[in-house]
C-alpha cells in the first residue's frame, strides 16, 4: 500500500528520529549509571570520585578500575540478554503478524509505551543510586518485553518499504538510516554533557519526555499503513500463535525464484554480521575510553560518537542519493565502500590514541551504506504483505546476533585488559572482513 505522495512526505523519519536519539542518549547514561552504581556498591563515593577524576599517568588504582570495568562488563552483558531474549519472541510471534495482517501504527505505540515505563524504572534507580545495579534488570525486562530497538526497527523498516516505489527505495531507506545517525550526533553528545553536569535523574526524565512526544506525533500525525489482507478474527489464542509461526516457516521455505533464496540468506547473513559488530562496539567503546590511557569522560565520549553519527548521517543525506542518481553506482558499489571504512575506522580505535579514535570516527563516515543498500534490496525481492516477516525475521535474527555478540565481548574485554585492549577491534574489524567477502 502506497501512501499518497509518499515519494516526498515525511511518514516515520521523525519517529526513527525521536527513538534513536532516546536510545543515543540513554545507552551511555545507561552505561555510566551501572559505572557508578558497582564502584559505590564496592567502596565509596569519595573513592569513585577520586577513580573518575585520575589522571592517565596514575597508578594507584588500576586493580580497581579493572575490577568496576569488568564486573561493568558483565552487568551489560545481563541486562542485555534482558532486553533481547524476550524481545526476540515478542517481535518474532506477535509484533511481524501485528504489522503484516493489522496496523504498524499500533506496533509502534505499544513498542514506545513499553519504553515510557522502563525509562521510569531507570529514573528511579538514579534517584536511589545506593541501588543494587541487578534492580536496572527490571527495566530491562521491561522494555524486551515490548520488543525494544528490535520491535521499532522492524516497523519503520517495514513502513519505509511498503509506501516507497522500487525506484525510490534505496534512498527512502537511507533517509531513514540517516535518522539513526542524526539523532545519534545530538544524543550522544547531550548523553554525556547532560550526565556529567545535570546528573542521571535528568537524563532518563529527559529520555521519558523524549518517548512520551513520540507516542503523541504517532497518534496525531502519522499515517497507518495496514495491510489489504486480514486474517480470521476468531480462532482463539492457541489457533493465532500456530498461525504466526506457520506464516514464519511459510515465509521461509516458500519457493521462489531461482537464486532469490539464497541471495537474501546471504545478504541477511551480511546484515547479522554487521550488528554483531555494531553491538559490540556499543558494549565496549565507553569502557574503553574512559579507562587509562585515555581516561575520557562521559561528555569527550559524546564528543567522538557525535562526530562519528553526524558524518554518517550527513553522508546518507547528501552523498548516498548523488552516487545513487547522478553517478548510478549500483548498491553493490555503495555497501562495499561502507565496509572497507568501518574496517579501516575499527583498525584505527585499536591504537587507543585520542586521535586515533577521532581519525577513526570521521573515516567510519560511510558505514551507514550496507545496512540502508542491502534492506532495501532485500525489500525489492519479497511482496509488500511479506514485508513484515521479512523484518520481523530480520529483527528477530538481529536480537540473536547482538547476545553473541554481548556474550563474545563482554567476556573478551575484561580478558583482554591484561595483554591488549584494543584486541576488541581488531575482532571487529575481522567480523566486518567476512562480511565483505560474502559480498565480494
Amino acid at each position: 500500500m502506497a501512501l499518497p505522495c509518499s515519494h516526498f512526505r515525511v511518514t516515520v523519519e521523525p519517529v526513527m528520529f525521536i527513538y534513536m536519539m532516546a536510545v543515543f542518549i540513554t545507552y551511555p547514561a545507561f552505561q555510566a549509571l551501572i559505572y557508578s552504581k558497582v564502584c559505590v556498591h564496592q567502596y565509596n563515593t569519595t573513592f569513585c570520585q577520586d577513580l573518575k577524576n585520575s589522571s592517565a599517568n596514575m597508578s594507584e588504582f588500576r586493580d580497581e578500575e579493572d575490577f568496576v570495568q569488568s564486573e561493568t562488563s558483565h552487568l551489560i552483558l545481563m541486562n542485555n540478554v534482558a532486553v533481547l531474549v524476550p524481545s526476540c519472541v515478542f517481535v518474532l510471534f506477535f509484533l511481524s503478524p501485528l504489522v503484516d495482517h493489522v496496523s504498524h501504527k499500533a506496533a509502534i505505540l505499544i513498542t514506545a509505551s513499553f519504553g515510557v515505563f522502563a525509562n521510569v524504572t531507570n529514573l528511579l534507580n538514579s534517584v536511589y543510586i545506593d541501588l543494587d545495579a541487578s534492580y536496572l534488570l527490571i527495566g530491562s525486562i521491561i522494555s524486551g518485553c515490548g520488543g525494544s530497538f528490535t520491535a521499532m526497527m522492524m516497523v519503520i523498516y517495514s513502513y519505509i518499504t511498503n509506501i516507497s516505489a522500487d525506484e525510490s527505495k534505496t534512498v527512502r531507506v537511507s533517509f531513514v538510516e540517516a535518522m539513526i545517525f542524526l539523532a545519534g550526533t545530538i544524543g550522544v553528545f547531550c548523553s554525556g554533557l547532560m550526565v556529567d553536569r545535570l546528573g542521571f535523574v535528568f537524563t532518563f526524565s529527559f529520555t521519558t519526555g523524549l518517548f512520551v512526544v513520540l507516542i503523541l506525533y504517532v497518534l496525531i500525525w502519522l499515517p497507518d499503513v495496514k495491510s489489504d489482507r486480514r486474517t480470521a478474527a476468531d480462532i482463539g489464542c492457541t489457533g493465532r500463535m500456530v498461525s504466526r509461526v506457520s506464516g514464519i516457516l511459510e515465509f521461509i521455505r516458500k519457493e521462489r525464484d531461482e537464486g532469490v533464496k539464497l541471495f537474501i540468506g546471504l545478504m541477511i547473513l551480511v546484515l547479522l554480521l554487521l550488528m554483531i559488530v555494531t553491538s559490540g562496539e556499543i558494549d565496549v567503546l565507553y569502557l574503553y575510553v574512559t579507562r587509562h590511557p585515555l581516561n575520557w569522560s562521559t561528555t569527550m565520549y559524546g564528543y567522538l560518537k557525535g562526530l562519528e553519527n553526524f558524518l554518517r548521517g550527513i553522508t546518507l543525506i547528501t552523498v548516498m542519493p548523488v552516487l545513487k542518481y547522478k553517478f548510478h553506482l549500483k548498491d553493490t558499489t555503495l555497501i562495499i565502500v561502507g565496509l572497507l571504512t568501518r574496517i579501516t575506522a575499527f583498525i584505527f580505535y585499536s591504537f587507543q590514541h585520542t586521535w586515533t579514535m577521532f581519525t577513526g570516527g570521521a573515516v567510519s563516515m560511510f558505514s551507514g551504506f550496507p545496512s540502508a543498500g542491502i534492506r532495501s534490496g532485500v525489500s525489492q525481492l519479497v511482496h509488500k504483505d511479506e514485508h513484515g516477516r521479512l523484518f520481523g525475521l530480520i529483527a528477530s535474527l538481529e536480537s540473536i546476533a547482538t547476545i553473541i555478540a554481548t556474550v563474545i565481548f563482554n567476556y573478551v574485554y575484561p580478558a583482554s585488559l591484561s595483554f591488549y585492549p584494543g584486541f576488541c577491534f581488531l575482532l571487529l574489524a575481522a567480523i566486518v572482513i567476512i562480511g565483505l567477502f560474502i559480498i565480494l
